[in-house]
Order: C-alpha cells, then structure tokens, then sequence
C-alpha cells in the first residue's frame, strides 16, 4: 500500500440527504433585504471607509502644508533679495499650523517632529540653491552654521505654534459630546 492514499469512511459514504436544503436568498432588486440591520451595516461600513479616504487626503494635504508653505515663502524671499527672511518665516509658520490642524490624531506626532527638519532643510535647501558657488569648501561649515542659528527662532516658533494648535484641538475634542455608535474606548469584556 505505499503510495496509495488511504480513503475514510466519510467518503465512502457519499453525499448526506437528511440535510435540508438551503433556500435561495432574495437580491436587494428582486425584493428587498429580508434582514434591514444588514443595509445599516452596509451604509456605517460605507461612512468609515469615507471617513478614512479623507483623513488619507488630510494627511497628504497636511504635509503638502507643512513643506509648500516654508519652500514658497523661502522661495519668495531669495527672488526679493539674499538670504531667507519674513516670508519664509510666516510661511514656515502658517504651514506648520495648517499641517497641526488638518493631522489626524497620531499624526500629531509627526507634525511636532518634523517641524524642525522641515524648517532647517527648507531655510539651507533655499539658500544653497540660490548660490552654491558660495558655500563650497570651508563656505559649507560656515553657510551650515548660519543656516542653523538663522533658523532656529523660526522653528522654536512653528514648533511653538504646532504645539497650541494640538493642544487647543485636544481640548475641544474632550469637550465634546460623543459621538451616537461610536466605540467608547472599552473593549467588549467591559
């Protein structure tokens, strides 16, 4: 017997005819949902996959926000004359604050963090595109060093700003009233 396979007693028996058959179900067209709780199902399951296509757009909005903004005030600033200056900030600033509102709830933390990155990078990526011939060699450390001190109120200040947006937005969430359906944060065992 190597090699063979072995059958069971199941089947060998053949199909079962005690079972009842199972009746046809109806279609939404010809008839109508004989179980109503399953179109509200249907349509809460249609609202959370909006909700979530949106905070996705949110979230892409929020970072166009965070690095459109600083890069065209930057880029404003450089057209007007040397060196970074008020428009990049507000820009860096106003950006950081549109990106804190429109984040969801944990990308809170990636506004907070990246705020500082984003700013440097913008403020040294301008400057050294407007006049690399300037910051070759021993320009570099000191163009660096400058882009860093020169930058650094600005990103205290989105970072600042980031920072009374979220807890605003946190507050306000408290406060209001939830939401009739919405999970209450405990799990099914209580």
């Amino acid at each position: 017997m190597a090699g063979q396979r072995a059958r069971t007693p199941y089947q060998d028996a053949g199909p079962r005819t005690e079972d009842p058959a199972v009746p046809a179900q109806r279609s939404r067209a010809a008839g109508g949902d004989p179980d109503p709780s399953r179109e509200t199902r249907t349509q809460r399951a249609g609202a959370s996959r909006r909700r979530h296509q949106a905070r996705r757009r949110g979230g892409a909005v929020a970072a166009l926000a965070a690095v459109g903004l600083p890069l065209l005030g930057g880029i404003g600033d450089e057209l007007g004359g040397p060196g970074v200056g008020i428009l990049f900030a507000v820009g860096a600033v106003l950006g950081t604050g549109v990106a804190a509102v429109l984040c969801s709830r944990s990308g809170r933390w990636w506004v907070l963090t990246a705020t500082p990155v984003v700013v440097l990078l913008t403020a040294s990526g301008v400057e050294y595109a407007a006049d690399p011939a300037k910051y070759q060699g021993k320009g570099l450390g000191t163009g660096a060093v400058r882009w860093v001190v020169g930058a650094f109120p600005v990103m205290a200040t989105a970072l600042a700003v980031a920072l009374l947006v979220i807890v605003v937005r946190t507050v306000l969430d408290r406060r209001r009233p939830p939401r009739a359906g919405a999970p209450s944060g405990r799990g099914r065992r209580g």
